[in-house]
């Protein structure tokens, strides 16, 4: 079974892609994002045509803007997706982070906008002020 290696493409290009692919393949199968790859969900009864996969993803990267720097290469049954800027993946991911104006206690969800309530918070815990 054919999977697309996306670890260079940004979350929002990695699900355009699977929903750009699901929608082209009309039922036969659905794209589905796992972690870094795309992998296929191929409903009973169909085949996944991978030429036809092939070719969805390169008209998905002919339409991107700087289209000429992104390229697909094919290893065994994987599909990878090289994007013109690989490191915009990394920088995309912000999980766990806090707004600028918020602090959150290091030792429990504890969460506060007032420098003073944070400092009491932790100095409750034991230790003085980070």
């Amino acid at each position: 079974m054919i999977e697309i290696d996306c670890h260079e493409l940004t979350l929002d290009e990695q699900l355009a892609l699977a929903s750009t692919i699901s929608d082209q393949l009309q039922g036969n199968a659905i794209a589905l994002v796992r972690d870094e790859d795309i992998v296929f969900d191929v409903m009973s009864g169909k085949d996944l045509d991978e030429r036809q996969v092939e070719d969805l993803v390169k008209q998905f990267i002919s339409r991107r803007r700087e289209s000429e720097h992104y390229s697909v290469e094919r290893t065994g049954e994987t599909l990878v997706v090289h994007s013109a800027d690989p490191l915009a993946r990394g920088r995309g991911r912000k999980e766990g982070r806090l707004p600028d104006n918020i602090l959150g206690c290091p030792f429990c969800p504890f969460v506060t906008p007032y420098q003073e309530a944070y400092n009491i918070h932790v100095r409750s815990h034991g230790f003085g002020v980070l």
